[in-house]
Parts: structure tokens; sequence; C-alpha cells
């Protein structure tokens, strides 16, 4: 009942997803009345412990992870349990930073003392969140819920993006001189343009992509060549002459 974490906030907002069900309360108690309440068995019906009770036991919704320091955090413990059919997306790759995180503390991770500005900018968001937690715990749940919702349904859509990707004639990765450029052959369909954007930037970054050529979103006859990150050191637009320019920006 004391400073509110990311791991039980989360925690508790994929437990309601799961659920299926805003929970008709949350209370916020000591650590010793948790673990009092577990073990003597005094466990109110319909009550999941998380981040506190000393037992994990996923059947009985007990999911705690002090009482052993090789367990994950609560949320992870949550994910692991309920939500295994989205290992390996971002989602799953936050939750474990969480869990990194809440287990062996900020100095466990690599880049810690390297981008404290970064640092220091995002953390306040969180801390306002955390603390409007503490304040009013249901309020700020059925915000992650929704963010949770919208994330869930945009790694789904990922997956129809990479197959699409994926299919013959749709894409080609081709050598232009020096650069690779990735080259749409067909345009996508118009629910999957923001997911492909999303997962075209593993393979730009996989595969060293320079440039992208591609169908305008709102000229669908006009193609569009822009830079990806590996561009900006050697594609110089200010140099070209194209004989016809619809627009143009700093970028492309």
């Amino acid at each position: 009942n004391g400073k509110a974490h990311m791991d039980e906030l989360l925690g508790s907002a994929l437990l309601a997803l799961h659920l299926d069900d805003v929970p008709e309360s949350i209370e916020r108690i000591s650590a010793q009345d948790a673990e009092d309440l577990v073990s003597n068995r005094a466990i109110p019906d319909n009550t999941y412990f998380i981040d506190c009770g000393m037992v994990f036991d996923s059947e009985k919704g007990l999911f705690d992870h002090h009482q052993d320091r090789e367990l994950d955090s609560a949320v992870l413990l949550i994910f692991n349990k309920y939500f295994s059919h989205m290992i390996n997306t971002e989602l799953h790759d936050y939750i474990k930073l969480v869990s990194k995180v809440d287990t062996k503390g900020a100095m466990s991770l690599d880049d810690f003392h390297l981008i404290s500005d970064s640092r220091d900018y995002f953390s306040f968001g969180q801390s306002v969140l955390l603390n409007a937690f503490e304040k009013d715990p249901i309020l700020v749940l059925k915000i992650f819920i929704a963010g949770l919702e919208d994330k869930i349904s945009f790694e789904n859509s990922k997956k129809n993006a990479l197959k699409w990707l994926e299919e013959p004639g749709n894409i080609k990765i081709t050598d232009v001189y020096h650069i690779k450029v990735i080259k749409y052959l067909r345009q996508a369909p118009s629910e999957l343009v923001s997911p492909i954007r999303s997962v075209i930037s593993k393979i730009v970054e996989n595969r060293g992509v320079t440039a992208i050529l591609s169908f305008d979103e709102k000229k669908p006859e006009v193609l569009t060549l822009f830079r990806t990150n590996f561009g900006h050191d050697n594609i110089d637009f200010s140099k070209s002459n194209p004989a016809e320019t619809i627009f143009k920006h700093q970028g492309g």
C-alpha cells in the first residue's frame, strides 16, 4: 500500500483483459497483511493477489515473486499464464523489461548510465500514472486496459502484415549500385499500411536497407521514394534532378 510500481499496474490490466472484466475494486494493502491472508487461507472469493502474498500459484490466483529470487515479476507471471500466444511480440519484450527492472533494479539495464535525459523524459509520464494509480487505481487501470487492447490488436495486425510482405510478388529487395532498396510491387491493403510500417522496420534494420520505393497512400498512382535511417549518410536528395516533382520535403 505504499509506492506503486509498473509491475502491479500492468499486471492488473493484463489480468482484467484476460478476464474481460474491470475489477469491482482494487485494494492496495500492506505486504504483511497480504501474506497473512494467504498463509491463513483467508482469501476472499473472486480475489487475485498481484505482487504480494509471498506465493505463486496461478491456479489460485496468487501472483507474487518476492519469495523466490528466481521468479519473474508478477506481470510476467500473468503474461506467461494467460498470454503465451503473444510471446515474441513487442508487448512481450516490454513486459520482460518491466520484470527485469522490478526484480533486478534499474541498474541492471545495460544503458542505465548512458541515457539520463531519456530516462528523465520518459519516467515523468510513468511517475504521473503510478501516482494516480495509488489514489484512483480503477481509473488508471481502465486507461491501461484500453491501451493494451489496442496494442494486442495491432500485434495481430502485424502478423497479417508479415504474411503479406512474405507473399511472392508484393515487394522485392534489390541492389541499386551500392545501396539496398525495398520496392513495393503491389499496393498494400489500407488496413495493413500502419502495421506493415512497423514490421518492415525490422527488415530494414536486419538487411541494411537504405531506401524504400512505395505507393503513395493518397495517390496510389504516384511512387514515393524515401530514405531509411541507413540512408541519411549516403543519399542526398538535394543532388537529384527529377523530371517531374509532385512534392518534396527535407527527407525526400
